[in-house]
């Protein structure tokens, strides 16, 4: 399929990308400036579609292809007429950030498991937990290993943040680089006991939230 390519001169988007940069390149201590990646804006549900191959829900509003080297993101003009969303400048630039985030964490392990672990740092070093209902319990997260859906995006940024607050942000990403060794729920259990010195569980999590 063919898609039609122009380049953008939103400076409210540039100014997005560019602190997102700065910032996500001080959380993960990684200095990107070259090779550095693109924004590239779709305007509707369908085009969503035929990049994802798929019918997608209508909550996907960005995502990644898998490299380090580019987002696709739903433009803003066509943010809520195309989606489940509402559009604010807060809301958007903390997409962008998110999104970016996940190229910035491949840097560090290139897998996609456990699905609540890659999209919980995401969620965290974007600040969208600032935009969510703070949970007064975790219950859900731990069953988002290798599936994703709607739920996972309610707890998954904040069990990040109870292992960055708690134990702090070079022991997690340690923790993060070691995924490359996880191919199963009980690898991960394992590699989580041996950083945390805890079960991976509720409880674990319950007591600090």
């Amino acid at each position: 399929m063919v898609f039609d390519i122009s380049q953008s001169h939103n400076k409210k988007i540039e100014k997005f990308y560019n602190e997102a940069m700065e910032s996500l390149g001080g959380f993960y201590g990684i200095n990107w400036n070259v090779g550095m990646p693109v924004i590239l804006l779709l305007e509707s549900r369908k085009d969503i579609d035929k990049i994802k191959g798929r019918k997608t829900e209508d909550w996907v509003v960005g995502f990644t292809d898998g490299s380090k080297k580019c987002l696709f993101l739903l433009s803003p003009e066509s943010y809520e007429k195309e989606s489940s969303h509402k559009f604010s400048d807060e809301e958007y630039a903390a997409l962008i950030k998110h999104e970016l985030s996940h190229l910035y964490s491949r840097i560090l392990y290139e897998g996609y498991l456990p699905v609540w672990l890659v999209e919980g740092i995401a969620i965290y070093s974007s600040g969208q937990l600032a935009l969510k209902r703070r949970p007064t319990e975790l219950k859900n997260f731990l069953e988002f290993f290798d599936k994703g859906g709607s739920g996972l995006y309610n707890e998954a940024g904040f069990a990040v943040e109870v292992l960055i607050r708690q134990f702090g942000k070079e022991k997690f990403l340690n923790f993060y680089k070691n995924l490359k060794d996880v191919e199963s729920e009980e690898d991960l259990k394992v590699l989580f006991k041996k950083n945390y010195r805890g079960d991976l569980d509720y409880k674990f999590f319950n007591k600090y939230i």
